[in-house]
């Protein structure tokens, strides 16, 4: 009797989970694709090259006062005393230190300035994913074309949700 209930049970629970299986939706998106359709996108591109052109113009003006001020030591080096010479160098190369660290801090700069402007974006994006995901009723959604995609196979059943998270948002 008691080999009969575990059967009945242990077919039940096979044919729930046949069941299940039939109705599992999975979905996959470009992220890329949608972000870049995001009217911020176009908003954040242009902050950043306009932020990319007044760090560069620094840049260049730095390194123009530092050539600037290596030709005029070389024309007066020959003139100058040994310890005039050190000094000379000595300030040569803190000025080539700061020009370093002027870029170096500017590409930081740049990457921190991009990353606050897109958080807000990929916020919004994520929350449309959830809510087309729950009103689909997807069990996941997995990210394509990324370098950090993780989707090893893609079964032709999976649903491409890029329109519907593109509609969700607004755009096309």
């Amino acid at each position: 009797m008691k080999v009969k209930k575990y059967l009945l049970m242990l077919l039940i629970v096979i044919s729930g989970f046949g069941l299940s299986a039939q109705t599992l939706k999975f979905g996959h998106l470009d992220v890329n694709q949608v972000f870049m359709a995001m009217p911020e996108f176009n908003t954040i591109q242009k902050t950043i090259e306009d932020e990319t052109s007044r760090l560069e113009m620094q840049f260049t003006n730095m390194r123009e006062e530092l050539q600037k001020f290596e030709n005029e030591y070389e024309k007066i080096a020959s003139n100058l005393t040994p310890q005039q010479r050190q000094d000379k160098e000595r300030e040569y190369s803190e000025m080539a230190e700061k020009v370093q660290q002027f870029f170096t801090n500017a590409q930081q700069t740049l990457q921190q300035r991009q990353y606050e402007l897109q958080m807000p974006v990929m916020d919004k994006m994520l929350k449309a994913i959830e809510e087309v995901g729950d009103e689909e009723g997807f069990l996941y959604i997995f990210q394509i074309n990324s370098e950090y995609e993780l989707t090893l196979y893609r079964s032709s059943k999976s649903i491409d949700v890029t329109p519907l998270i593109k509609k969700k948002l607004g755009v096309k």
